[in-house]
């Protein structure tokens, strides 16, 4: 990593230390707006050519890095993942639930509470078992899934529905939410917020001030 790189990456771990309650404000209160009228920003200039990459997501499996500082071992510190839930809105299109894939995982936790719904059998007879893994793979397309009526254990569906469409953070950008761009609700919330982007920025360029100024007053 080059000394540029590792400065960018060291402004943008204080940003999230400094700044995740505030970031969140400033986004909830559409603080961004104000920023946007002051100068030109990439989220506007080339707002089509970003709406055609995320777009994507429909085709190419890939996470989507929203403008949202992800959740870390401080209390509440969940601010941008409760403003995410706030304003992301399920399309209930399914897709999620009946595309082909791997299947499932179960936590423990999750496999005891359906079982007791339906019967442990029953619920064993819907799953393989993963030895590596020692748990229960729901198969896919969801065999709770109706076509008419939605997720038809929706109360009591499993830890990993409900959280998704959000994912691991990228390793490129450990300190906010990611997405999956497979989601058409994910892909709104991340057209929508394009411009969040410029509060972000803003928080970075004061940080990489500072260390630059506290670098060359080492130097001296």
């Amino acid at each position: 990593m080059s000394r540029t790189e590792s400065t960018i990456s060291q402004a943008r771990r204080l940003c999230h230390q400094l700044f995740l309650s505030s970031c969140v404000k400033e986004k909830r209160q559409s603080g961004h707006e104000a920023l946007l009228r002051q100068r030109p920003h990439w989220s506007v200039l080339k707002k089509e050519e970003q709406i055609q990459k995320i777009d994507q997501g429909e085709s190419i499996p890939f996470d989507i890095t929203l403008p949202l500082p992800a959740r870390d071992e401080r209390a509440g510190s969940d601010a941008g993942v409760n403003l995410f839930w706030e304003l992301f809105s399920c399309q209930r299109c399914g897709r999620c639930c009946f595309t082909p894939g791997a299947g499932l995982y179960l936590e423990k936790e999750d496999f005891e509470r359906i079982a007791a719904h339906m019967g442990k059998k029953r619920l064993q007879s819907l799953c393989r078992y993963d030895k590596t893994l020692q748990a229960w793979i729901l198969r896919q397309p969801c065999p709770f899934f109706d076509s008419k009526s939605g997720c038809k254990i929706y109360q009591i569906r499993p830890q990993t529905c409900t959280k998704y469409p959000l994912h691991p953070p990228s390793p490129d950008m450990p300190y906010h939410l990611a997405a999956d761009a497979f989601c058409p609700g994910a892909r709104e919330f991340a057209k929508n917020t394009l411009g969040w982007w410029i509060i972000c920025e803003n928080h970075w360029a004061e940080l990489l001030g500072r260390l630059e100024a506290d670098g060359a007053q080492k130097e001296r």
